[in-house]
């Protein structure tokens, strides 16, 4: 797990550790790495997940289908971000539900009963963790806020520009990079992909946005309304 300190040490969840602390919780948490392949489920409805995990590379997506197959992206996962069985408890009973791979993924994988049960050793580093995961289930109930943000709004451009706007506001730039491809932005925000892209093409032409595939410029008198 060596090779990992690096990037572990920015990340909010350990957050306050040394190098000793972040390998002995490592440890205390039953930690191991696993890689997915490109589009791989990783998870679905039918099998228990007692497990949280971190992405390292690559992203994951909570992905949920209609009855009709029509898909819709309820949460995605880049590297630093962390998921656990209780970011997808609430879609139980609702509709069928997966966990899946954007790219060639690499996760650190927790024991959910480890990392919620102090050690025997009682260490501080997981006190630390303890303290540091209630902070990212706060940051990640904002991000819910945003996706109803989103979804409240009627039309496809309103959709768009309240998503742009949010990650403008985010990335501290009106440059903005989209994680998603115009597919996966489009089940993301609940749209046609066909009526998005036509949309996104009159937005440019309106002179609202500036894009180059994930590329997105949201213009000053935009920023400024």
């Amino acid at each position: 797990m060596d090779k990992y300190l690096p990037f572990l040490r920015s990340l909010e969840l350990f957050e306050d550790m040394d190098d000793a602390s972040i390998l002995k919780l490592l440890k205390c948490l039953s930690a191991r790495e696993l890689r997915f392949d490109h589009q791989q489920i990783v998870w679905s409805r039918s099998l228990e997940m007692p497990f949280m995990c971190v992405v390292v590379e690559g992203g994951l997506m909570i992905v949920q289908e209609d009855w009709r197959g029509n898909r819709s992206i309820i949460g995605s996962f880049g590297p630093g971000e962390f998921i656990s069985e209780g970011a997808i408890g609430v879609l139980e009973g609702v509709l069928p539900f997966y966990l899946s791979v954007r790219a060639e993924t690499v996760v650190l994988v927790f024991s959910n009963e480890a990392a919620m049960n102090p050690c025997d050793g009682n260490c501080g580093a997981h006190g630390l963790f303890l303290r540091n995961l209630i902070n990212a289930l706060l940051q990640k109930e904002m991000r819910l806020l945003y996706k109803i943000e989103y979804l409240s709004r009627r039309t496809t451009r309103e959709k768009l520009m309240s998503f742009l706007t949010i990650q403008s506001a985010r990335q501290g730039s009106r440059k903005v990079t989209v994680e998603f491809t115009r597919q996966e932005l489009a089940d993301f925000l609940s749209v046609d992909r066909s009526a998005m892209c036509t949309e996104l093409s009159h937005m440019k032409q309106d002179g609202l946005i500036r894009y180059d595939r994930r590329c997105f410029e949201l213009l000053d008198d935009v920023v400024n309304k």
